[in-house]
């Protein structure tokens, strides 16, 4: 399971509102989807927001909850006491403790394999909905419902994505299911037709910021995560990789490549082919420098530079390779293009190529 929880009360905070729809529905009639869409770019809080929601499902005190048990009467025979019903849940309950100490008894999280260093392969195989629909019969153990979760179902192949169709359009009784994606569009269009989508939006720098300075991990490097908030495009987990000395080196070498493409070109490949989260990270690189030149020609001088330490070199080589507008807006349409194939199963370096060529793009 990788997600954090509890969430951050910033993250929280911004994301509480798509789930009201979802709880004014249930609250007006009763009713509650069976199956849950959370969309929204990659690290923006998905599944960390689906712990928190699933927490509130659980919870005894929250709206999903039903009355209390009878208890006896100081006059004899009993009574039900009636405890008013939160959207929040209460933290103190014997289901909100479980979830504190992460023994989630009535969910299963399905994600992605992974390989033996537990680095995401990118596709969930069908042995996992296989093994899921051998507990289709049993009801929830503790809880009011018994809740799956499919993190990042985007990276489901052919076979799995057929497989837990079968069980979205029959799902048995008091079970609820939540996908998580990055790319709804690579999910099938039956898949899609069964699911109330929410749509979870980036995250605003400073709330990025406020939440990186929550991590206890080390010391906290300021001026770095000040860039890092304004370069991770409202992700927190790409905020939290440009924090890293590793992206720094690899944005300078990619600045690099530009000015001379003969002495990187080779290194790059080498260095970016060894896992899908270096491709990942070329990307969102490449796409942050050229927002930066593309907000300067339009601006100009009221642009909040993202890699402020690099302005002056990044325009120089702008300029001298003639990047208008019409030409930075094609070269982000091309990165836009290449990052729907990083979770591909490709020969490594060629799709490290694919990644670098709108970056060498000279027409």
């Amino acid at each position: 399971m990788n997600a954090t929880f509890p969430a951050a009360p910033e993250l929280i905070e911004w994301h509480s509102p798509r789930l009201d729809p979802l709880l004014d529905r249930f609250e007006k009639d009763g009713a509650l989807h069976t199956t849950l869409l959370f969309t929204g770019v990659e690290g923006v809080g998905k599944k960390s927001i689906a712990l928190h929601f699933i927490q509130l499902l659980f919870c005894d005190r929250s709206i999903f909850a039903g009355a209390e048990e009878p208890e006896d009467s100081l006059f004899g025979g009993s009574t039900t006491v009636e405890t008013p019903k939160s959207r929040i849940a209460c933290g103190e309950c014997g289901s909100c403790i479980r979830a504190s100490r992460g023994q989630w008894l009535d969910l299963i999280w399905i994600d992605p394999e992974t390989d033996e260093e537990g680095k995401r392969l990118g596709t969930h195989k069908i042995k996992a909905f296989r093994e899921l629909k051998e507990k289709l019969g049993l009801g929830p153990a503790e809880e009011p419902f018994r809740v799956v979760v499919i993190a990042d179902a985007d990276r489901m192949n052919q076979e799995s994505a057929n497989s837990i169709l079968k069980v979205l359009e029959e799902p048995p009784k008091n079970w609820l299911f939540i996908l998580t994606a990055s790319d709804s569009s690579r999910l099938l269009p039956t898949i899609l037709s069964r699911c109330m989508e929410i749509k979870f939006s980036p995250l605003e720098p400073d709330r990025i910021f406020s939440i990186l300075k929550r991590d206890p991990s080390g010391e906290f490097p300021s001026r770095r995560a000040k860039v890092a908030s304004r370069a991770a495009m409202g992700s927190i987990s790409r905020a939290k990789s440009c924090l890293e000395e590793e992206t720094w080196e690899l944005r300078d070498r990619l600045i690099g490549l530009l000015s001379n493409p003969a002495a990187e070109w080779m290194g790059l490949i080498d260095t970016i082919s060894t896992s899908q989260i270096r491709l990942s990270l070329a990307l969102d690189l490449m796409e942050t420098i050229l927002m930066d030149l593309l907000s300067h020609r339009i601006k100009g001088d009221g642009h909040l530079w993202i890699h402020e330490d690099q302005k002056e070199p990044l325009i120089e080589i702008a300029d001298r390779l003639g990047w208008d507008i019409a030409r930075l807006v094609r070269t982000l349409e091309g990165i836009a293009e290449r990052r729907r194939h990083t979770g591909l199963t490709l020969n490594a370096k060629l799709l490290a190529q694919e990644v670098l060529a709108p970056w060498m793009d000279r027409s």
